[in-house]
C-alpha cells in the first residue's frame, strides 16, 4: 500500500492521481466528470457558440469547469470574433473545424 500523501491543487480542490484527476463541484460538492461541453457567448447583438469543449462537469447541479489554458484560448478567440463582427454588415458568421 502506498501511504504517499498524493499532491492537491488548493485553488481548485484537485487530487491528481496517475490515471484521473479528481475534482469537486464549486457549487455542490459533488465529485465532477471529465466531458465535453457547448460554451454560448452574446455581446452586442451577436452570440457565439463554442463546441465541444473538453470540461469537468457536475452531474448534480450542471456546473461546468473549462481548464485556464483552454478557458483563456477561447476566450481570446471570441473577443477577437466579437471586434470583427460589430463593423460588419451581415447577419451571422459561421466557423467550424472538419472532422478528420
Amino acid at each position: 500500500m502506498d501511504n504517499k500523501k498524493q499532491p492537491v491543487d488548493k485553488r481548485s480542490r484537485t487530487i491528481r492521481t496517475k490515471a484521473t484527476a479528481r475534482k469537486c463541484c464549486p457549487e455542490c460538492g459533488v465529485t465532477m466528470r471529465r466531458g465535453r461541453t457547448t460554451l454560448h457567448f452574446e455581446r452586442g447583438g451577436f452570440y457565439a457558440d463554442v463546441e465541444n469543449v473538453s470540461a469537468m462537469l457536475c452531474g448534480r447541479c450542471g456546473a461546468r469547469s473549462v481548464p485556464g489554458v483552454t478557458a483563456l484560448k477561447i476566450s481570446d478567440a471570441i473577443e477577437k470574433l466579437f471586434r470583427a463582427g460589430k463593423d460588419l454588415d451581415m447577419t451571422g458568421i459561421s466557423f467550424h473545424k472538419l472532422a478528420s
